[in-house]
Parts: C-alpha cells; sequence; structure tokens
C-alpha cells in the first residue's frame, strides 16, 4: 500500500513495526518541530494491518508505505529508503519509531553536510529518559572484546575513524547518491551488525562519515528488539560472528573465535539452570557455525 507523492528534497523517514504509542510520539515531534506533512514518511515494516490503518487514520497527511512482510531493520531502511528516493528525495534523515527529534535536528544535519562535505551523518542521540545523558555520537567496533561500543559524549572528532568507527542505525542521515552507491544495508544480515557492517562498507570505499554535534534525537531504548531472544541473542550473535569473519584477519577471527565461545558457552549454562528451551534452541544454532 503506497501513497506517491513528489516529495521535498531533503526528508525524514521513520520505521515503525506495531507500536503505535512509540509511532505516534515519534510523528508528533517531527510534525510539532515545523516540518512539512509531505516531507514525512512512515514506513510500516510488518506491523498488524489494523496498526498501519490506524495510524493512516490519525496521520492522513504524511505519507505512509505497508509491508505485509517484517523483513528485520534492515530490509524496512532498504525498503524505506527506495521508497522516499523514488518520491524525489534527495537525503533522508531516517529514524527509528522509538525516537523523537526537534525543529533543528535536519538542519544541522545539512550543515554538517556542507561543512564536512560528507553524504552520511551521525546526530547526536540522547537517552529520552535522562536528556542530559548521550546514548551514542557514533560507535565504534572494539577489536579486544570484537563487539560494538558507542561513543557517550562531545568531544569527539569531526570525522568517524575508518575501520573503527560507525553510525548506528537508530538514526542517521544519508543522502541518495551514497544509498546508490552503497546498496544499502546488507539484509543477510537482518537485524543488528547490519549498521557496522554498512559504516565499513562505506569507508572502505572512501565515503566520509561525519557528526553532527548539534543534530540531537532523544531514544527511548529498547522497545522492540530487547524483550526477544531470537534478537538478542541469535541475530546479535550469529551477526557479530559474519562481521567478524567479513572484516577481520585470521588471527583476530581465531582470537574472536574464543570470545564469541566462550560467552556462548555462559549464556548456555545459564540457559539450561533457566530451563528456557526456546533460548537453547537458538544457542544451539549458533554453536552449528563453530
Amino acid at each position: 500500500m503506497i501513497i506517491f507523492r513528489m516529495a521535498p528534497e531533503n526528508c525524514i523517514g521513520i520505521l515503525s513495526y506495531n507500536k503505535i504509542n512509540l509511532t505516534k510520539r515519534c510523528v508528533d515531534s517531527v510534525i510539532s518541530s515545523g516540518y512539512e506533512p509531505d516531507s514525512v514518511f512512515l514506513y510500516h515494516n510488518g506491523s498488524q494491518l489494523k496498526v498501519m490503518e490506524e495510524l493512516k487514520n490519525e496521520y492522513p497527511e504524511i505519507n505512509h508505505q505497508w509491508s505485509e512482510e517484517n523483513t528485520g531493520y534492515s530490509g524496512g531502511f532498504n525498503s524505506a529508503m527506495e521508497w522516499m528516493f523514488n518520491c524525489g528525495a534527495r537525503s533522508v534523515l531516517f529514524l527509528t519509531n522509538d525516537t523523537i527529534i526537534n525543529s533543528a535536528t535536519l538542519i544541522n544535519c545539512l550543515n554538517t553536510e556542507k561543512k564536512a562535505d560528507s553524504g552520511f551523518v551521525a546526530p547526536s542521540i540522547f537517552y529520552l529518559k535522562y536528556p542530559d545523558k548521550m546514548d551514542s555520537s557514533g560507535g565504534f567496533f572494539d577489536r579486544e572484546r570484537f563487539t560494538l561500543s558507542h561513543y557517550h559524549s562531545h568531544p569527539l572528532p569531526a570525522f568517524l575513524e575508518p575501520g573503527r568507527d560507525y553510525i548506528p542505525g537508530t538514526a542517521l542521515w544519508m543522502r541518495e547518491d551514497i544509498f546508490k552507491r552503497t546498496g544499502g544495508m546488507d539484509e543477510q544480515f537482518h537485524t543488528y551488525w547490519e549498521d557496522a557492517d554498512l559504516s565499513f562498507r562505506c569507508h572502505d570505499s572512501g565515503i566520509i562519515m561525519a557528526r553532527s554535534p548539534e543534530a540531537e534525537i532523544f531514544h527511548g531504548i529498547g522497545q522492540t528488539c530487547h524483550k526477544k531472544p531470537i534478537y538478542t541473542t541469535f541475530y546479535f550473535q550469529r551477526n557479530r560472528i559474519m562481521f567478524c569473519r567479513k572484516y577481520l584477519n585470521d588471527t583476530e577471527i581465531n582470537k574472536a573465535n574464543e570470545i564469541i565461545i566462550s560467552e556462548i558457552e555462559g549464556m548456555k549454562k545459564k540457559a539450561i539452570e533457566r530451563g528456557d528451551h526456546k533460548k537453547l534452541e537458538y544457542i544451539s544454532e549458533l554453536e552449528k557455525l563453530f
């Protein structure tokens, strides 16, 4: 279900999955910040039809697209971005639906584009419950623990470091040519690590990635994935393994395998103690990867 309109040059895209109140809060923050409704694109990524219809009735003036299947963050991101660029957007501030923005957020991303000559920008993301505490201003791949971490404070370098830093998928700004050049997210990742993979591919292609300290986003953590073990256990660890095998040398991969296997064994022990048979199924699938 698609509403095609000619989009303004710079748009705001929101990825939504079922959470009506969260999505309303996000859309309300965009509209109340003064952004024109025709610049707002809401992508319903596998939401129940009744959820999509309620939001469409609540916000008939914005653009809506519905996918019957939830294709994970990576698939939802790609489909939403293709939709917006096909409608005439030149750039997109892309948000998950557990975020809110203010009137200067997009403008500051555009200012960073001009100052840094960057087509891929990391805004400053703060915790919604603790707005003085930073969730991230970009993140990095920790080559000691072979996991992902966030930068939690400014000042930081204007540019993200190749081979180390990444832009979290919670909120990002991207220009059309960068999306087309990279092909967007690798949908094999589904959810988790897809943002790090995209960032590393950008680095490898010589694409400049910059921070926008003044572009503020506020994030309500953990509303979609963290209560679902298939996301927090299986996809995170599976994609972690995929990422390491893609970007590390043999020595690093061997060290990463040792650390990851040890962590999986610890999770397995706890799952056995709790009698969590569902989690044990996911862990069994992870063990097959080694």
